[in-house]
Parts: C-alpha cells; structure tokens; sequence
C-alpha cells in the first residue's frame, strides 16, 4: 500500500515582488510573493495502485496590508465558499480534509476489487492561483484554476479573476470598471466582438453554431482580468452555454 503524502510547504519565496501604496500614506509598502502548497496522494484501496489526489499551490501576499489580506480573503471565498476561513493554509488544509472524507466513503461504498472501472476513482482535485502579467502598475490581476474529475464522463475546468486596486487593496466590480450609463453599450460590444470571433451574423446565428447564450444571456460578469488597455470577460462552462462550449471569452477595450 502507498503511504499516503501530504506536504504542506507555507510561505516558500518566489521572485516577483510587487509594491503598492495603502490609501493616501506617503510610504510604500512593498509585498513580497510567497507560495503555499498542499499535495494529498492516496491509494484508493488498501493495495491498489491507483490513487486520488488533491493538489492546490497558491501565490499569496506575505505582507500585512489591505491589498494582502483582500487577496488571501477572495481566495479563502474560492476555496471554502461556505466557510469563514481567514487563512489561506488553513483553508487549503480544511479543503482537503473535507474532499478525502467525502471521497473515501464514495469509494468505500462502490469499489469493487474485481471491476475493470476502479479507474474511474481516481479522482483529482487540482487548484493553482498565480498574479498575472496584466501591463498594468495600478491594477493586480490574479488567476485561479480549478482542474478536477470526479468520476463521470468528463472532467470540470474553471477559471476565477480576482483584481484589486494597488492603492487601496480593493477588490474591484465589473460595476468599478463600467459605468452604469455604458452597460448596454459594452453588452452590445460584447455581443458584436463574439459574433466577429466566432463568424456568426447576429446572436441567433452565434447560438446555433456554438450554443453560447443556450443556457442564459450575456451579462456583465465579475469574472474578468485586464490585459493593458484592454478588458477580457469570461464565462465557464454551464454558464452561459453547454460544457462542450468550454470557456467563453471575450476581449472588449476598456470603457
């Protein structure tokens, strides 16, 4: 039987480093990048060479500022919605206890040592969150993604942006971002700008050839990340459109 592995590496450094200001204070504080990890392998019987495993390594902010502290709140919210967690290692470690729990009754209860299907309990459960590149000293984007299977026909993939204001720590809104009175104008860009992607005549002709709006109608969604003067919008799988749509992107100049 495979021992089981978990490592738990918290505040290991990285090289990027960023610096912001907090608020109207005259100093800088500069923030530092640090990386917690957590890596759960585990047999999904006694003496069986498969395994399961839940992976997550996230960037966070080893400073003690607002910009520091909104950022390891929106990824404990990612990780543990309905959980109060306050700490990013807490909340990993809180997660994988909760996924192997769950996971080794599902197992228990249909594994079979004779079955030529045990393959399909070797569910993974891969979570990553890194800072973007955004072209942008007043903004910091970050990227979180989840990368699972957990038994079925397919597997799931899901992208969350985060943005704060580096001067204030503040997560921003779409409605940060869009003025109120230019929300049906960027609406009506978006659904130009994926016609023109996808080669569809209007918004009739862009759902029969890619099932986008299938499942519900373009809106100002909070998932979205800068790339210098542009605005890139994102919707996941089942949100909008079919899974066999995958991710729906968009990429409007910013308003």
């Amino acid at each position: 039987m495979k021992a089981k592995e978990l490592i738990l590496l918290a505040l290991a450094p990285v090289v990027v480093c960023c610096t912001g200001r907090q608020g109207s204070a005259e100093s800088e504080t500069e923030s530092s990048w640090a990386t917690t990890s957590l890596n759960i392998k585990t047999p999904i019987a006694p003496d069986d060479t498969l395994c399961y495993q839940i992976k997550i390594e996230l960037d966070t902010l080893s400073a003690d500022n607002s910009l520091a502290r909104n950022l390891s709140s929106a990824i404990c919210e990612n990780l543990l919605p309905e959980r109060n967690e306050t700490s990013v290692g807490s909340a990993m470690t809180a997660l994988g206890d909760s996924l192997e729990t769950e996971w080794k009754e599902i197992i228990a209860d249909m594994y079979d040592p004779e079955s030529d299907f045990n393959d399909m309990f070797q569910y993974h459960f891969a979570v990553s969150g890194k800072p973007l590149d955004n072209g942008r000293d007043d903004i910091l984007s970050y990227k979180m993604t989840t990368d699972c299977y957990l038994g079925g026909a397919h597997g799931s993939y899901m992208v969350n942006y985060y943005n704060f204001d580096m001067n204030t720590g503040k997560l921003l809104d779409i409605k940060d971002i869009v003025p109120a009175d230019k929300e049906m104008l960027v609406l009506m860009a978006m659904e130009e700008q994926l016609c023109k992607d996808f080669d569809a005549t209007d918004l009739p002709d862009l759902q029969s050839k890619t099932g986008i709006t299938a499942l519900g109608d373009l809106y100002l969604t909070n998932n979205f990340c800068f790339k210098g003067d542009s605005i890139q919008l994102l919707f996941i799988q089942y949100e909008i459109a079919p899974y066999a749509a995958g991710l729906i992107k968009v990429t409007l100049p910013c308003p």
